[in-house]
């Protein structure tokens, strides 16, 4: 009864305005600057040894954290000046982006670099110098994980540098039409 013949408005009822597009890339750039600052924060490698315990070993333990710390904060920063409209030059986004590969790199680099030491370390345990088998034993006793953060950081830099990556072809398809 009330629908519209052809596709018009119903009377009676107010017409649909147009909203505007939703900025969901700009927050899903926020989201992962921000998940880049707290990885940096929280464990990146784990190690229980019988003897020893477990500890853990956060980015910040060293000067790799505060570096994607600082990654993750151009990337936030980026993001909340395009959810504020503020205008900026083509330049800012690509910093953002390289920040984002920034991220993503070293968060690569550090697994390989975690997964590369537990082996060399497991090799030096259950070398030929242990001749009672004290050192193989250890070797297997001993667990070497990567952290929550440092998979968290990883997976940031390769969600904003691909957000970004669409943000700017997006960009530039519309500036050249």
């Amino acid at each position: 009864m009330g629908e519209p013949v052809g596709g018009g408005p119903v009377e009676g009822w107010p017409a649909a305005t147009p909203t505007a597009p939703r900025p969901v890339r700009e927050w899903i750039v926020l989201g992962a600057g921000l998940a880049a600052i707290i990885g940096s924060f929280m464990p990146w490698a784990k190690i229980s040894a019988p003897i020893l315990g477990t500890m853990s070993v956060s980015g910040v333990d060293g000067s790799d954290g505060w570096i994607t710390a600082g990654l993750g904060l151009v990337m936030t920063v980026y993001a909340g000046l395009t959810l504020r409209g503020q205008r900026m030059p083509i330049a800012v986004p690509v910093l953002a982006g390289l920040s984002a590969l920034g991220l993503l790199g070293i968060g690569v680099w550090k697994i390989a670099e975690l997964q590369s030491k537990e082996a060399d370390m497991r090799a030096s345990m259950s070398g030929r110098d242990d001749p009672l088998g004290i050192g193989k034993a250890m070797s297997a006793a001993t667990q070497m994980s990567v952290g929550s953060g440092l998979w968290l950081l990883t997976l940031a830099g390769l969600l904003g540098a691909a957000t970004i990556a669409v943000v700017m072809v997006s960009r530039y398809r519309s500036a050249s039409t």
